[in-house]
């Protein structure tokens, strides 16, 4: 099974480009970037809404500055106090973009790390009962033998992208798909192992050790 492998730095990748902070493709999930987007589109209809095309507010203004009613001015300068509510759509706009496009970003990464996965197996932990686990200084390692290893590996792979797209710890997700995880062959070729530089990762990973999971 031929595996298109995207590395994705999700906590590093920024859309920017507006005033106002920028959007991490990593700080949420696929439909979180969706939620906080109609978020952003709310608050731009909203604010186009207090626009006022007919308001107006005179300003009356002196040679040297702002003046006061009883001195003639030199020039009188008309303004809407309206417009400020289109500039803050406009930004609002913007931001709902920005997390709109890091929504699509996630949703191709998962689709090129699960290439020829059906999206109903996504679901499901690629590891038997029979599979040996045993724990690595910085994870996990499963013993799936040489002809297991290509597919476990890429449906591994997979799980993992799926958690990170639409997120961890959800009881429906496969118990491997631990957030800091990597997937990678043995040496040997005969396991897959799950490895992290995240100490919290590798103590859930070796607590998997002592409860395996069953799956496909």
């Amino acid at each position: 099974m031929r595996m298109q492998w995207l590395v994705l730095g999700a906590t590093a990748w920024t859309l920017g480009g507006c005033s106002g902070p920028d959007v991490k493709v990593g700080e949420t999930t696929e439909e979180g970037h969706l939620a906080a987007a109609a978020k952003e589109r709310k608050e731009a209809r909203a604010d186009e809404a207090q626009y006022e095309p007919n308001a107006e507010r005179v300003t009356a203004v002196g040679f040297g500055g702002p003046v006061g009613a009883d001195v003639a001015p030199g020039i009188l300068v008309e303004v809407n106090p309206t417009t400020t509510h289109l500039s803050d759509a406009e930004q609002h706009v913007a931001r709902a973009k920005k997390h709109e496009a890091a929504a699509t970003l996630l949703a191709k990464f998962e689709d090129s790390a699960c290439e020829g996965i059906p999206p109903a197996d996504r679901l499901s932990c690629p590891t038997l009962m029979s599979d040996q686990l045993t724990s690595l200084p910085n994870g996990i390692r499963l013993q799936v033998g040489q002809k297991r290893v290509v597919a476990v590996l890429a449906y591994m792979r997979c799980h993992l992208a799926f958690a990170r797209v639409h997120g961890y710890g959800e009881e429906s997700l496969c118990a491997f798909a631990v957030k800091g995880v990597t997937a990678n062959a043995s040496e040997d070729r005969t396991a897959v192992e799950l490895t992290s530089s995240d100490p919290q990762a590798v103590t859930t990973l070796h607590g998997l050790v002592l409860a395996p999971f069953k799956g496909l």
